[in-house]
C-alpha cells in the first residue's frame, strides 16, 4: 500500500510538472516607443506593438491586443521586456478577452526611439532642390507618437497616417486634405507630388530633408521656431 501511494503521489507531481511546463512560456519582447489605433471589441483603443525580433527597425511591428500586468509604457522609449506568457482555462476566460496572460518579468533595455527625433513642426524651404518664397510655405508636423502627419501645402490644410518611420525610412499613409482653390496652385501640388513620393529622410541639426525612392532630395525643411 505504501509503495502504491508513493508512485500515486510521484505519477501525480509528474503531471502537474508536466502540465505547468505547457501553460507557462517566457517570451522577450521589443515594445514600440508609440501606440496605435486599433479595434478593441465594441469600440477604438490604443495598442502597444510588440516585435519578437531583434532588429525592431526592420520588423513589421504587430499590434498587442491584451496587457502585460506590471509593465509601464513610456512614450518615446522603446523597452526590451522579458514576459510570462500562462495559458488560462476556458472557463476563467471571461468574453472577448485574452486566453494568455501576460505578466512582465523585468525590463532588460530602454532606449530612446531615434525617430522621435524628428517629432516637431517644419516649414518648407525647397521643393526638388529649388528654394521657394518663404510666404504662405507648406509646412509640415510630425507626431512621431501619434504616427501621424499634419500640416498646409501652401493652400489647403492636410491630415494623415504615418505607415512607416524608423531611423530612416518614412513613408505617408492616405492623405485627407481641404479643397481650396488659390490663386496660384504651382506650389500646394508640387508639394503634395513630393509628400507622396517619400521614402526616407535625413535630419541635420534644425535641417530636415526628405528623399524619393532613388535617394534623390525632393523636400527640405527647417524646424519652426
Amino acid at each position: 500500500m505504501t509503495i502504491f501511494k508513493s508512485f500515486a503521489i510521484l505519477t501525480l507531481i509528474l503531471m502537474m510538472s508536466s502540465c505547468g511546463s505547457t501553460k507557462h512560456t517566457t517570451s522577450t519582447y521589443w515594445v514600440n516607443s508609440s501606440k496605435v489605433d486599433c479595434d478593441a471589441g465594441a469600440g477604438k483603443a490604443k495598442c502597444l506593438q510588440v516585435t519578437k525580433a531583434d532588429d525592431y527597425e526592420n520588423t513589421d511591428w504587430s499590434n498587442f491586443h491584451s496587457t502585460i500586468n506590471g509593465f509601464t509604457f513610456e512614450p518615446g522609449l522603446l523597452q526590451k521586456i522579458e514576459v510570462t506568457e500562462m495559458k488560462l482555462e476556458v472557463e476563467n476566460v471571461p468574453a472577448d478577452a485574452s486566453s494568455i496572460q501576460y505578466d512582465l518579468v523585468k525590463v532588460l533595455e530602454k532606449k530612446s526611439d531615434p525617430k522621435m527625433a524628428i517629432h516637431d513642426i517644419w516649414v518648407a524651404t525647397h521643393i526638388n532642390g529649388e528654394e521657394i518664397a518663404k510666404t504662405n510655405a507648406p509646412t509640415l508636423e510630425i507626431n512621431s507618437t501619434e504616427m501621424q502627419v499634419y500640416g498646409s501645402n501652401g493652400c489647403n490644410n492636410y491630415n494623415g497616417q504615418i505607415k512607416t518611420l524608423n531611423s530612416k525610412a518614412i513613408e505617408f499613409g492616405a492623405i485627407a486634405s481641404t479643397r481650396k482653390m488659390c490663386a496660384n496652385m504651382t506650389i500646394p501640388d508640387r508639394f503634395d507630388k513630393a509628400l507622396n513620393r517619400t521614402t526616407t529622410y535625413k535630419k541635420e541639426g534644425l535641417t530636415l530633408k526628405l528623399f524619393n525612392g532613388h535617394g534623390n532630395e525632393i523636400l527640405r525643411f527647417r524646424k519652426v521656431d
